[in-house]
């Protein structure tokens, strides 16, 4: 068993360099396919400004960048509701017309993200705890009028089924959530935190009139050529989140879809993304996204392959000539032998861009010198516990709190600039892991460790892949973790499971799996030279050098407490 030392991250944000061969290549353009022979066809809903219960913020942002990729991807039938736009007559009228228009070998994507709730079933059966899913619409209230703009989760079964019986396929996407839990515990003093979920509620009179007929699905297992992508289960809150380089708030699976039909989801590269692909990628990618407080539920109906069966294609349109602009390509590092593990790496920095300031806000009364606080690896901005604050201090305990979580303990003022510079080079190791993601999970639960617990970090789908695995500890120590001693560079199996033992000091943590086809020995090298350093700064920029196009990489964090 491995020791994890949990030691406070300090991080240099430097903006990725691109290479000379990079800038040189002409980019493919890509447009999605359907594989049957049919369109491609959408309805995207998204929804901030209700009326009478807590307005979200970034469902129609998640709407505009879902529409926006299947647009610039070839998909030109996409019809997009936000808001007010999105009553339920409307919504309606748009399913009824987008059924009109569906021939056989069609692919439907349908998704709507905004509030969710759970309500007593209207089928009888259909769901084991008896509750069924339920979607919210701008002018919903628990008031007679108001209980009209909803939608039920059996209608839109309903609606696929019309779908199907037409002969195509449909991908839904419900960026929304329905029941109340949580992976972690909030800590109190962070900034308000915002879910997709409303507090429960009672209809005394409800005058919606459910759309169904005598052949709907009993449940979404019932139906024959769908599938589904959730932000969390029926238990567990969905989280707007913050991604890097996005102003604002958003919803981690509307965004990974989105990218995903970029082309982001094609793992093997053949230009074919199975179901299996698909799934695996958004999962991943909104597990990183999240600081893993979303499990995305995936599902597909009995009758399709998950292995096999081909969501869409990526077909090559015509390119274009990329334009060379000015670049400065970055020194070649020089290996220091391995005894000299701790000496200076002969490396030209980065030039280094910054772009969102780091906004940083402080409890307590002995915050007047925060504004004299200067980075050279990051703009901050000071801002109050309110105002959407990317860190939070507590000046009287001296903890540090970043979306819900205690990321360091015990930090001094003089100290916070390291809390602010590892904030940003995070920023920058999820922007590289959303590329092309690795899968890597925390077990046994995405909950807090406690000193002297074990924790054990799982890669899979890794079969003869060279791996490399390490940690960034709070304060920014780089920590090797495999491949070390005898450990096999390259996995012979499809699963690798390393167990690390949590102790003090505590706080955030963040672990890093790149793989790839081939052993990377530079990179291992430069890693090694690098271990026990407090260097991620120079890690990024190491990665950004020395990853093969074919690498995936994996970062997820996990917090640890006394």
């Amino acid at each position: 068993m491995r020791a994890l030392n949990t030691i406070l991250l300090v991080a240099m944000a430097w903006l990725l360099l691109s290479t000379q061969a990079s800038l040189a290549a002409s980019p493919i353009v890509l447009h999605l396919q359907n594989p049957d022979g049919g369109a491609i066809r959408g309805l995207i809903i998204g929804i901030d400004a209700y009326e009478h219960v807590r307005p979200l913020k970034g469902s129609v942002a998640d709407a505009r960048d879902i529409e926006q990729s299947l647009r610039q991807m070839g998909t030109n039938d996409v019809i997009t509701l936000t808001d007010a736009q999105a009553n339920r007559s409307s919504v309606l009228q748009h399913i009824s017309d987008l059924v009109q228009r569906t021939t056989s070998n069609d692919l439907i994507i349908l998704s709507i993200a905004g509030h969710g709730a759970q309500e007593p079933e209207t089928i009888k059966g259909s769901e084991p705890d008896g509750l069924q899913d339920v979607f919210l619409l701008p002018g919903f209230a628990p008031t007679p009028e108001g209980s009209r703009q909803r939608i039920l989760g059996s209608e839109f079964n309903h609606f696929i089924r019309q779908f199907e019986l037409r002969g195509a396929k449909v991908l839904f996407v419900a960026d929304t959530c329905h029941g109340g839990g949580m992976a972690r515990d909030i800590d109190p003093r962070a900034a308000e935190m915002s879910f997709r979920q409303v507090s429960k509620y009672t209809l005394p009179v409800d005058k919606l009139v459910p759309v169904t007929n005598e052949s709907d699905p009993v449940s979404d297992l019932d139906l024959d050529r769908t599938a589904f992508l959730a932000a969390v289960d029926r238990n567990t809150k969905a989280p707007e989140v913050k991604i890097p380089g996005i102003d604002g708030l958003r919803g981690a699976l509307s965004y990974a879809v989105a990218r995903a039909f970029e082309g982001g989801a094609d793992a093997n590269h053949d230009g074919k993304v199975t179901l299996k692909e698909l799934f695996a990628n958004v999962r991943q990618v909104v597990y990183q996204l999240s600081d893993q407080r979303q499990n995305v539920v995936t599902k597909a109906s009995p009758g399709r392959s998950v292995e096999s069966d081909v969501v869409f294609q990526l077909a090559q349109g015509p390119t274009l000539a990329a334009t060379p602009g000015p670049t400065v390509p970055p020194k070649p590092m020089i290996p220091a032998p391995p005894a000299a593990l701790s000496r200076d790496l002969a490396v030209a920095p980065a030039p280094t861009e910054i772009s969102a300031p780091i906004r940083l806000a402080a409890l307590g009364s002995r915050t007047n010198n925060l504004a004299k606080l200067t980075s050279r690896n990051a703009a901050i901005e000071i801002v109050p516990p309110v105002d959407n604050p990317d860190l939070i201090w507590d000046s009287k305990s001296r903890d540090v709190i970043s979306w819900g979580d205690v990321v360091a303990y015990g930090i001094d003022e003089r100290d916070l600039v390291s809390v602010i510079d590892r904030t940003a080079a995070i920023r920058e190791l999820k922007r590289i892991a959303t590329k092309t993601p690795q899968t890597l999970r925390v077990a046994p639960d995405d909950g807090q460790y406690h000193k002297g617990r074990t924790v054990q970090i799982e890669l899979s789908d890794v079969t003869s892949r060279a791996i490399i695995l390490f940690d960034i500890s709070g304060d920014g120590t780089i920590q090797m973790l495999y491949p070390l001693g005898s450990d096999a560079p390259i996995s012979q199996t499809g699963n690798l499971r390393l167990q690390l033992k949590v102790r003090e000091p505590f706080g955030a943590e963040q672990v890093v799996a790149v793989t790839s086809t081939k052993r990377l020995p530079d990179l291992e090298q430069a890693i090694l030279q690098l271990d026990r350093r407090k260097a991620p700064g120079q890690l990024i920029k190491i990665l950004n050098t020395y990853l093969s196009p074919d690498a995936r990489v994996g970062s997820i964090g996990f917090f640890t407490a006394p």
